[in-house]
């Protein structure tokens, strides 16, 4: 659980879900899902509804700009996010697989994409004035933040570490920050009070029965 967090934080995050009823398993991938539920490892778990949040695909840029890719078809940048053999196109966000001095790969959140962004914009003003030196990117990690349910988070800033309430309030706070716009602002803001308060969310569905099928 959160594998990018220090390990007393993981260890919390575990404990979290388990206090809301989950029962975490890992180390044993599922390996099938069918009618009848879930296998992973050598266990079979009988269910009727599965919930997959296994994480997402990149877009396929990779396949448009015939470029490498990774496994999950993010682009492998160079270090100034051009695509390689082709310095006059960038990739960035969760299209582009960009890796840190250390060998770690920048995270896919909206604050890296925000420093991408920023960074080819620069990188563009330079080249108009003349300047067509390569800049590597350097991504400027500010912290971890996760919410486990309502009231119970973990932060990991390096310097320090939070959970629960504090740190809930706190990934909230982050969240609508790095929101573009007051409106927007204002309006997520406004939602999460309503939840916080009364519990309930407004959600649009989109259902089709067997019997709906054309």
């Amino acid at each position: 659980i959160l594998p990018n967090f220090a390990q007393e934080l993981s260890g919390y995050a575990s404990k979290a879900l388990e206090r809301l009823g989950v029962t975490v398993e890992l180390g044993r991938p599922v390996t099938r899902c069918d009618a009848e539920g879930v296998v992973f490892g050598d266990t079979h778990l009988p269910a009727r509804t599965i919930l997959w949040a296994a994480g997402v695909a990149a877009s396929p840029a990779a396949e448009w700009l015939g470029a490498a890719a990774d496994r999950a078809g993010r682009v492998l940048v160079e270090p100034d996010l051009t695509v390689p053999g082709s310095p006059e196109i960038f990739v960035v966000g969760d299209a582009a697989h960009v890796l840190r001095p250390d060998g770690r790969m920048v995270p896919g959140v909206a604050p890296a994409a925000k420093q991408q962004g920023r960074h080819v914009a620069a990188t563009i003003k330079a080249r108009l004035a003349g300047d067509t030196t390569p800049r590597p990117f350097r991504y400027k990690h500010d912290g971890d933040l996760a919410t486990i349910g309502k009231r119970a988070a973990a932060i990991d800033f390096g310097w320090i570490k939070l959970t629960g309430r504090l740190a809930w309030w706190l990934w909230g706070l982050a969240h609508i920050y790095f929101l573009i716009g007051f409106r927007n602002r204002l309006a997520v803001s406004l939602s999460w009070l309503w939840i916080y308060l009364t519990g309930q969310r407004s959600a649009r569905l989109i259902t089709q029965g067997d019997d709906d099928r054309s």
